[in-house]
């Protein structure tokens, strides 16, 4: 018969191995149990898809609520429409734009955006009716609002072309995606009356509309944050320091598979998509990550339709890409967010 001495031990060895075969049962990995964020809450369901992870310390992840209070930073912006004052004094014009700013604000939330504060709101409402011929009351509208641009903008754009277009019939208002650079090329020489923005227009772009005698306006519409996207397939990233992504994507990167950012995870190569050049994701990604706008690796998949990037991600296991917070949320059951460590903080504190 062991004595109690002995029980003990014995007891401590079944504990050991107990322990053990729990942590090989779990590859090595942290559990996963529900998302948790900074602050120890429960993130919102709209942060991830997947079996969830717990994140690293310091780790956000993109949620209407961390994109709103900048807490996702630095991959929240505001998103814009540069309108053609000349176009102002169409009274279709006019009204699509006030429609976009009022009641299209509830369709900026219904598309997976962020509306604008009252504030800045405000101060979009104030600058448009400065310039903007209103309609007259039980007028019938009809004509053709022209607008090009950004992909990230296209879904709060074609919601509120939709709506607009049920109770005016009369007015058509296609909406084009060709990319912040690609719509504004066509904005500058007066092609079309709307141009959808991911960023401010730029100088270069500026002086082109100064040399055709257009001038504009530009409105704050909503705010976005750009989200870091992996396969639903990838069981080892869950967060990303802002350090770890310009060692990704800078034009020197020497990146090449999963275990060049981390020797724990797969030495596989990773297959990264992101925004093209003409997009404003691109321009603003670049800048506010690798420190310079337009200045990127370009062994990569780019495009400016957020949708073809959505399709490689979910294509392949070892994928890392970027786009659009709304085309995140649209499809979430096929991808994972990666949660991100702003500047300046230690992934490892």
């Amino acid at each position: 018969m062991h004595s109690r001495s002995q029980s003990h031990v014995v007891w401590q060895a079944g504990l050991s191995l107990l322990l053990t075969v729990l942590s090989i049962t779990g590859c090595g990995q942290a559990a996963k149990p529900t998302n948790v964020a900074t602050n120890g809450k429960k993130a919102s369901a709209a942060s991830s898809s997947s079996p969830a992870k717990v994140l690293e310390p310091g780790c956000v992840l993109p949620t209407l609520e961390t994109i709103e209070n900048g807490t996702y930073s630095p991959l929240s912006r505001p998103l814009f429409l540069h309108v053609n004052k000349k176009a102002l004094a169409r009274p279709e014009v006019a009204a699509f734009l006030t429609f976009y700013l009022s009641e299209g604000q509830e369709l900026v939330s219904e598309v997976g955006y962020i509306r604008l504060n009252e504030t800045v709101l405000k101060e979009s409402r104030q600058m448009l009716a400065g310039s903007a011929k209103p309609s007259t009351p039980g007028e019938k509208l009809k004509g053709k609002i022209t607008i090009d641009g950004s992909s990230t903008v296209f879904p709060i754009s074609q919601a509120a072309a939709e709506e607009f277009q049920k109770r005016h019939p009369g007015v058509q208002v296609p909406v084009g995606t060709s990319g912040t650079g690609g719509g504004f090329k066509k904005f500058v020489v007066g092609e079309t009356d709307i141009n959808d923005s991911s960023r401010p227009i730029s100088e270069k772009e500026v002086a082109q509309c100064q040399a055709h005698g257009i001038e504009y306006l530009e409105l704050k519409v909503a705010i976005d944050g750009l989200t870091v996207v992996i396969n639903n397939g990838n069981t080892w990233c869950n967060c990303l320091s802002v350090e770890q992504l310009k060692q990704i994507w800078k034009p020197d990167s020497t990146v090449k598979t999963w275990s060049d950012i981390n020797p724990e995870w797969p030495a596989k190569a990773i297959k990264l998509y992101g925004a093209g050049p003409d997009s404003g994701t691109f321009d603003y990604f670049t800048e506010v990550i690798v420190g310079k706008a337009k200045s990127s690796r370009t062994d990569y998949e780019p495009s400016e339709d957020d949708n073809q990037l959505v399709t490689g991600v979910v294509g392949d296991k070892f994928s890392l890409g970027y786009f659009g917070f709304s085309y995140y949320i649209e499809n979430k059951s096929k991808l994972q967010a990666v949660g991100l460590i702003p500047a300046g903080q230690s992934e490892k504190e």
